[in-house]
Order: C-alpha cells, then sequence, then structure tokens
C-alpha cells in the first residue's frame, strides 16, 4: 500500500511540474494583465510560480517518504520470516 500511495503521490508531483512549466512557458502571470509589464503582473507570476514549486516539492517528499517507508517495510517483514 506504501509503494502505490509513494507511486501516485510522486506522480501527483510530476503534475505539478508539468503544469508549472507550461505556466511559466506561457509568461508567469502576464495573462491577468495584458502584455504588459507591471509590478502586479511579475508578483502574480511570482507568487503563482513559488507556490507551484513548493507544492510540487511537498507531493515529491510525502511520495518519496512513502516510497522508502514501504521499501523498508518489505526489506524488515522478509528478514522476519
Amino acid at each position: 500500500m506504501f509503494l502505490i500511495a509513494g507511486a501516485c503521490w510522486v506522480l501527483f508531483a510530476a503534475s505539478f511540474g508539468f503544469i508549472l512549466l507550461h505556466y511559466i512557458e506561457q509568461g508567469a502571470g502576464l495573462q491577468f494583465f495584458g502584455w504588459m509589464f507591471s509590478s502586479g503582473s511579475v508578483l502574480v507570476g511570482l507568487v503563482h510560480v513559488v507556490g507551484f514549486a513548493i507544492v510540487a516539492f511537498l507531493c515529491f517528499a510525502i511520495g518519496a517518504g512513502l516510497l522508502v517507508r514501504g521499501f523498508v517495510k518489505a526489506g524488515d517483514d522478509a528478514e522476519k520470516s
């Protein structure tokens, strides 16, 4: 169960990373205020980019932790038999 849950969390992280890359390619905030550079558009873009990066990192950390727990637990159970 840990392995399946960990794989799902890693896929969530990859999905957020994919969304983040497309968001950066599309201008990262410029679409909110038109095609002009203003402090508001830069700030909105920066907040979104940092937020997506944090979410992707947290999802990856949770997934990696669950995967490691699944592999370590499986190894411990095999040694006890």
